[in-house]
Formats: structure tokens, C-alpha cells, sequence
């Protein structure tokens, strides 16, 4: 929707046991806050946000973290630190497992403006919050894995991060 909250018609197109897509009609704005809530039913995977996940889940247990953007190394990590006894089979470039992690090969690249910007780190604060959370907590991520994803996190919503209680750069664990 714009600025006036009128409503745009829009073409959404997921994987899920099979290709769907769909042309919807609603308001962009309640969608984004649908989707922040973890209350999206028309992003059937963004219907969980973190805190969703980790809700049952005692503040003082640790986890094991895949990130996307590092998810093959990440994997072969974790199944290390659970006992597996080989390792992963790791996907060929150009494969369809590959493309999980497209990094900067993505159809939509980044295009909102400093304002709005600030207006969706905002609107994921608390998603911020439990991420940082998240990643202090992994035991398969070194001190430099998380202070390499806080400086990711501080360069994209640096009012969020301070807001949150410190810089990416004093230390891995801003909380």
C-alpha cells in the first residue's frame, strides 16, 4: 500500500510441497506487521518468528545455531558437535540445495531508503533482541561468528543495537 494506505495487488509465490502461487489483494502494511508478529497466514514459512520458537524454552539453556548465510559450514558443525560420524554432504554450486543460501543472487535487492529503514528495525526490535539472545547463546558459533553477525546487525539497524544495550564492536556479547 502507499502512504495513504491503499491497497496494492500483489503476487506471492512460495514452495511448499510443490510450487503455489497466489495474487492477494490486502493492505502491505498490515501484512508486514502480520509478519513481524509471527501472525502471517499468506507466508505460510513466516508464520513462526523467533520468539515463537523459543517461547517453552529456559533462558539459561544453550542452542546450536544454522545461520542461512553460513548454513552448509554451520550444518557440518553442528552434526560434529552432535557425534556424526562423517560429514555432510554438501550440495554442488548451481544445485537446488545451493539456493537456499543465495546470498546477493536474490531477486529483490535492498531498496528501502534510510527511513524506512529505521521504520522496519523498529518493527523488529524484539526479533533483534532474541536473535542477539540466540546468538550468545549457540555453542557451535565462536566469538567471532557472533560478533561478525552483531556488526551485520549493528551496519543494518544501528539505533536498534544501541538501543539494546551496546556497540557490535565492544564485544560479542551486546545485551
Amino acid at each position: 500500500a502507499d502512504q495513504l494506505g491503499r491497497v496494492h495487488k500483489t503476487r506471492i509465490k512460495w514452495v511448499e510441497r510443490g510450487e503455489h502461487e497466489r495474487d492477494i489483494s490486502l493492505r502491505c502494511r498490515d501484512i508486514c506487521r502480520e509478519i513481524v508478529a509471527g501472525k502471517s497466514m499468506f507466508i505460510p514459512h513466516l508464520r513462526f518468528n523467533y520468539e515463537a520458537f523459543l517461547k517453552d524454552l529456559p533462558t539459561d539453556t544453550e542452542v546450536l545455531v544454522i545461520r542461512t548465510k553460513n548454513l552448509w559450514q554451520d550444518w557440518i558443525n553442528v552434526n560434529k558437535i552432535l557425534g556424526a560420524r562423517r560429514d555432510v554432504d554438501v550440495p554442488g554450486e548451481g544445485s537446488e540445495g545451493e539456493r537456499v543460501n543465495a546470498g546477493s543472487r536474490l531477486p529483490v535487492q535492498n531498496t528501502l531508503n534510510a527511513r524506512g529503514r529505521r521504520i522496519l528495525c523498529q518493527f523488529l526490535t524484539n526479533e533483534i533482541r532474541i536473535y542477539i539472545d540466540l546468538l550468545n547463546r549457540a555453542v557451535n558459533l565462536s566469538d567471532d561468528d557472533v560478533r561478525a553477525a552483531l556488526e551485520g546487525t549493528q551496519a543494518n539497524c544501528p539505533s536498534v543495537v544501541k538501543y539494546l544495550g551496546g556497540e557490535a564492536g565492544s564485544g560479542p556479547h551486546v545485551m
